[in-house]
């Protein structure tokens, strides 16, 4: 950029008024970057419809949303500090030049443009759109209503960015609790469950009701309604899963092994 076409682009920069910020809608955000590689960023990425940026920190956030009649800009606020908003419909020429290649491509959604050194240019992935796929809750009865207040929390989506997940109240996440943006733009599958926990007051497990259904020593239960390899008198339980009907040291479950009638289960704690 040359320098007339700089003075003017600070002059335009200088009228765009400060302390105005979007919030709830950033997907991306770039540290220690000038202004004018932020708004490069924001045309470059077609989902961005506009830009966030802090002069004073060169914190640059990029927008799924721009201002509307229903999206408000929040305005002189703790949240807005010296923060300026610009729509990307507003970019000026000299923004749009700073694209090069790309200020006239417009890639599909989650995907950015980039120049290619030889001419030409490539639309890649950059995000995962959408949300994971739910985690599997091992509970054995109706889903408790407290329960519903479990899911993803983290607005970022970026190709090797990690949500996390918190399972539920009364549940607690064994193997993992979070996934991974693929560079497929696709999210990893959760291979990881939400089990029903012992609560703290509830040390020995007696009203544990999750679907834990192999012992400490990982062989697996006997189904109570049978008595088959071991005779018992507790047939009314359900399917296989640890329980304590009879006030042992903690939840519990026949074994499917002639040789070992019965062990105690692995069973969670909540936190």
């Amino acid at each position: 950029m040359d320098l007339k076409k700089h003075v003017i682009f600070m002059m335009w920069i200088a009228f765009v008024r400060s302390g105005r910020r979007l919030t709830g809608y950033t997907f991306k955000r770039e540290e220690l970057i000038e202004f004018k590689q932020c708004f490069k960023s924001c045309y470059v990425h077609t989902d961005c419809l506009s830009v966030n940026f802090s002069v004073n920190r060169l914190l640059c956030e990029l927008n799924s949303q721009q201002e509307t009649d229903i999206v408000q800009v929040k305005e002189n606020s703790d949240e807005t500090g010296d923060f300026i908003y610009v729509s990307r419909n507003s970019f000026s020429q000299e923004i749009q030049s700073l694209a090069g290649r790309c200020s006239n491509t417009s890639c599909h959604s989650g995907k950015r443009c980039i120049p290619l050194s030889l001419g030409g240019f490539a639309c890649v992935i950059t995000r995962c759109l959408g949300e994971p796929l739910p985690v599997h809750y091992g509970y054995s009865a109706s889903l408790h209503a407290s329960l519903y207040n479990g899911g993803f929390f983290s607005s970022e989506s970026y190709v090797g960015e990690k949500r996390k997940y918190t399972c539920a109240n009364g549940t607690v996440p064994v193997g993992g609790n979070q996934v991974t943006c693929l560079a497929n733009g696709q999210w990893e599958k959760p291979m990881f469950k939400c089990q029903v926990c012992t609560a703290a007051n509830d040390t020995m497990g007696e009203r544990y009701w999750g679907t834990v259904n192999v012992t400490i020593n990982n062989r697996s239960c006997q189904r109570w309604d049978t008595t088959s390899p071991h005779n018992h008198s507790f047939i009314d339980l359900e399917e296989n899963y640890c329980r304590n009907p009879d006030q042992e040291p903690r939840p519990w479950c026949y074994t499917t092994d002639p040789s070992r009638r019965w062990e105690l289960c692995d069973v969670p704690v909540c936190n």
